[in-house]
Formats: C-alpha cells, sequence, structure tokens
C-alpha cells in the first residue's frame, strides 16, 4: 500500500481497508448488518459526509468528505474498534480485523466519479453481480428505494414478531445504539424469507449514514450515474489494491456449504476446530465449492504459507 496522505478538506476522500491477513470477515447478512450499523452510527457521531461504500468479503472502500483528517482518524478508529469487539466475540476470536487504512484525496468532478465508478463497480469487478446496484452490500440500491430487495413493508399485514422487530429496531437506533448479534438473531428467529428480506432492508434504511445525493448530483441524475458505472468500470492508482482474477462468488458457495451441511453453529465453531480438522474440512470445501486454495484459506482463516496443506482431490 503506498504511503498515506492526510485528507485534504475540500476533497473526496477514498479510503480502503484491508481485512487483517486479507481473511475473509463478512460470512452473513448479520456480519455486513453488524458492521453498517456501527460504521453508520459513528459517521453521524463525526458529522462526517459518507458519499459511498462498498463492503467485500476481505475489504471495505468508502468515500468520505470531512471538516479534518482527525475527525477521520477518530472515526475509523472507533468503528474498527467497536466491530472487532463484538465480532471477535462471536466467533471467538481475539486481535485485529483490519489492516491500516489507505486513502486518496479527489480534486474535481471527473477524479471524484472515476472513484465513485470504482467503489461501486468492486463487486462486478469481483464477479458478484452483473451491475453495481445489484450488490446488496454497497447499498447502492438504497438511494433509489427503501426496500431495494423486499417487498414493500406492510406493517397492517406484516407478523406480530416482524411488527415487533421493527419496533425494536426504531427503539435502537433512536437511542443511537446498534443492534447486537444477539438481537439480530431474535430479530430474525423464525422469520420466513420475505419477512426477513424486509427487515434487513428496513435496518439497513433506517441506520444508513450514505448521502446519496452528493454522488448523484456528479452525474445529474441515479440513471445516468448507473449508465456510466456500466460504462466505466472506474480506477484507482493512488491505493494498491490485491487483485484476484477468481470470482468472489467462492465465498457465496462456502458460506451456503456450511450453512447446508449444518453441523456447525456459526464460523466460530470452524475456527476453533483443532488444525488438522480444519485442514480436512478445508480440502472437502475446495472439491465442493470451486474455490481456489488461496480463497478457502481466506475463508477459514488459515495463513497462507500452510501451502502444503491443502491439496486439490
Amino acid at each position: 500500500m503506498t504511503k498515506r496522505k492526510g485528507y485534504e478538506r475540500g476533497a473526496l476522500g477514498h479510503i480502503y481497508q484491508r481485512t487483517f491477513s486479507r481473511y475473509v470477515i463478512f460470512y452473513t447478512v448479520r456480519d455486513f448488518l453488524e458492521f453498517f450499523m456501527i460504521f453508520s452510527l459513528y459517521a453521524k457521531k463525526y458529522r462526517l459526509r459518507i458519499v459511498g461504500i462498498c463492503l467485500m468479503f476481505d475489504h471495505i472502500h468508502f468515500l468520505v468528505e470531512a471538516d479534518s483528517q482527525a475527525a477521520i482518524t477518530a472515526f475509523i478508529r472507533d468503528y474498527t474498534s467497536a466491530f472487532s469487539l463484538v465480532y471477535n466475540a462471536r466467533y471467538g476470536l481475539k486481535g485485529r480485523l483490519f489492516e491500516p487504512y489507505g486513502m486518496a484525496n479527489k480534486h474535481g468532478d471527473k477524479a471524484k466519479r472515476t472513484a465513485i465508478a470504482y467503489v461501486y463497480n468492486n463487486p462486478v469487478e469481483g464477479k458478484l453481480t452483473a451491475s453495481a446496484e445489484k450488490w446488496p452490500w454497497n447499498f447502492l440500491a438504497y438511494a433509489e428505494s427503501k426496500h431495494p430487495f423486499s417487498e414493500k413493508l406492510s406493517l397492517a399485514k406484516a407478523s406480530a414478531k416482524l411488527r415487533r422487530g421493527v419496533q425494536f429496531v426504531k427503539f435502537a437506533y433512536s437511542r443511537n445504539r446498534p443492534l447486537t448479534y444477539e438481537q439480530l438473531d431474535a430479530l430474525f428467529e423464525k422469520l420466513d424469507t420475505k419477512e426477513a428480506l424486509q427487515l434487513t432492508d428496513f435496518i439497513v434504511a433506517t441506520y444508513s449514514c450514505i448521502d446519496h445525493g452528493r454522488a448523484i448530483r456528479l452525474y445529474d441524475s441515479y440513471e445516468k450515474m448507473l449508465l456510466a458505472f456500466r460504462s466505466n468500470t472506474g480506477s484507482e492508482y493512488a491505493i494498491s489494491e490485491e487483485y484476484d482474477p477468481s470470482s468472489a462468488r467462492a465465498y457465496i458457495r462456502m458460506s451456503n456449504y456450511i450453512a447446508k451441511e449444518g453441523r456447525l453453529k456459526n464460523m466460530g465453531a470452524l475456527f476453533a476446530l483443532p488444525p488438522e480438522n480444519k485442514i480436512e474440512y478445508a480440502n472437502r470445501m475446495l472439491a465442493a465449492c470451486r474455490a481456489t486454495p488461496r480463497q478457502v484459506k481466506k475463508f477459514l482463516h488459515i495463513p497462507m504459507e500452510a501451502k502444503a496443506l491443502i491439496h486439490r482431490r
């Protein structure tokens, strides 16, 4: 990563964070939601304008306008610390989740548009979706709708459990608190797929700190912005991002494999396996999930130097 420069007031700051050892940290909807709630609340606390964000399985990008470098530094310190605390407790891990961040300042509308396209098109480049707005975790689709991935929520038609969930989300947000993992578990328990998607959309729309209008104004309209994204994926030369030609959909297949198998409560149970059992599990996933050895190691938090421990069958 290039040496980090300080934020220049008036610029659009493009910030990039890799996960520690390039490990996957986002496995489930609840992981993405937990991070996004914490991120959004701290962005509001430090009065930052978040112009865009994209969460990938092993790294994140966001675009920010701020009054000072100090505000950005405090923001990143606090959200990484808060998320690491609850995430490590969830999965029985220790230590940091993220490496030091990189930042590039963008001045001028053209440079800003290029950075915006680059960030939002990350899932397209990762072969996760055909278009940027189809990826739930760059939150781009929420610029046009509060429920882009679900049917419109009607409390009159919702189950009693979903109605209670909506009220609880409103209450937590009014107190500037993220929902805990345990609260998310309770809220989603026994909801059918339709209502689970509705609750997910409601949580994102309620907590979101993203100023979509700031990005849209650089393109004149949402439709023109999407068209520009499809015509040009953008570029970023000031930040060194690791290129992986393999499809990131392998991480989705691995998550689905674990969920379908049903032998493990969550990823924490897998992380806790003895090394020889974890390697055995890794080899099964390698054969079943059309993943590369590197992807399997990142997914299971196996050190990259353990080259001889995973073999294709």
